[in-house]
């Protein structure tokens, strides 16, 4: 499928910088697209990402942007516009004009996430040698299984092109954490109970106070470290917190948490990967009533179990993903997370979760580190 198609160059001005274009289809997983780049950004290599054909590529840090259309005038003006400095083909259909055009501007192009039913064999006439001359010409394929790679062997890409990794799904490489300020907070909770919730939204502060309050009576020291959605909200989350009667503490004002406190509102957002570390259950804010939030392999990926509520898009695949692999539990609201909460920290639980949520994250590491090989070297050997 094309997607939605343009004629003229985007409205936006081009960002600075190299540009990552990749070219998907509606099955395409745009959130494993999304933490690849997200990694890649992590790891300072610094480009914008592009996504044509998959309308809904919602995901930040991708940009969805109309696929130019058949005409010389609206592929020459897309190219113009955004100079790409990389192509990806993910499932898409193989447009000749545009990739021919790719070729004669000397952009590279990987194929990923091949699958045979992508590769529909025409095996003569001279639509089937134009078929195979737009194949001969990536620079590299990841297949999903033998079938799809036989298909580009017969397309005429070479074998030593060829790699069958399986798919391309979601995980999350684990986030930078100030290892100093680890053992700090460690040593300062002094092996309080302890769950994290990332990603909260102002709407949904009452229902995890309530939540708190309630698993508070099971485990009177347990502690709640909330991290907003907006930390620049962080004080008067801190304030409401007070009012509904917990004692809660700022990170930015009040530092380390003391032995009364009830909640702490962690409004520094280079903290996230910290926490992750030092909660053994998180939940993750959004999931009940606004939408939206973080990536659950973030928590999955540092041994953190994962709870949520109903609202699970853009992330829905990774939360079934995560189910799926005992890995995380869903509740309905702050009445169920209170009871949730408390059975999760149970040590035996909580181990048994760690390990399948960490197991579950890592399982797609290899196809993701081997893309993102790829694409480095590829902007490398490409001068930017």
């Amino acid at each position: 499928m094309r997607g939605p198609e343009s004629s003229t160059p985007d409205a936006r001005p081009r960002p600075t910088g190299p540009i990552v274009w990749v070219h998907a289809a509606p099955q395409s997983n745009m959130d494993a697209v999304a933490a690849l780049a997200t990694r890649l950004a992590n790891d300072d290599v610094t480009a914008t990402w592009i996504v044509t054909g998959e309308p809904s590529s919602r995901h930040a840090p991708l940009i969805g942007v109309a696929t130019p259309g058949d005409s010389s005038a609206a592929i020459h003006s897309f190219l113009d516009y955004w100079r790409p400095s990389l192509a990806i083909w993910m499932q898409g259909g193989l447009l000749g004009p545009i990739l021919s055009e790719v070729d004669s501007r000397g952009i590279p192009r990987l194929l990923i996430d091949t699958d045979a039913r992508d590769l529909t064999l025409v095996r003569a006439g001279w639509l089937g040698r134009i078929r195979r001359g737009l194949v001969r010409n990536f620079r590299h394929a990841l297949a999903v299984d033998e079938e799809a790679a036989t298909r580009l062997r017969r397309l005429g890409l070479e074998d030593s092109r060829i790699e069958v990794t399986g798919p391309l799904e979601e995980g999350a490489a684990p986030l930078p954490g100030d290892e100093t300020l680890r053992r700090e907070m460690a040593t300062a909770l002094a092996g309080r109970p302890l769950w994290f919730a990332p990603g909260v939204p102002m709407s949904e502060l009452a229902a995890l106070a309530d939540a708190h309050m309630a698993a508070c009576r099971r485990s009177h020291r347990l502690l709640l470290v909330i991290m907003p959605r907006a930390c620049t909200e962080g004080a008067e989350m801190a304030e409401i917190l007070r009012e509904l009667g917990l004692r809660t503490e700022l990170r930015s004002a009040d530092g380390a948490p003391i032995e009364d406190s009830q909640v702490i509102v962690a409004d520094r957002a280079e903290e996230l990967g910290v926490w992750y570390r030092l909660a053994p259950v998180t939940f993750f804010g959004g999931t009940l009533d606004a939408g939206g939030g973080r990536s659950p392999y973030e928590a999955a990926a540092l041994g953190s179990a994962v709870l949520h509520g109903p609202r699970l898009d853009p992330w829905a695949t990774a939360y079934h993903r995560l189910t799926d692999a005992r890995a995380a539990h869903g509740v309905r609201d702050a009445t169920a997370l209170g009871k949730q909460v408390t059975w999760a920290l149970a040590p035996d639980v909580a181990a048994r979760l760690a390990h399948a949520a960490w197991s579950a994250s890592s399982a797609t590491a290899p196809v993701t580190n081997r893309l993102m090989e790829l694409i480095v070297d590829t902007l490398d050997e490409a001068g930017v």
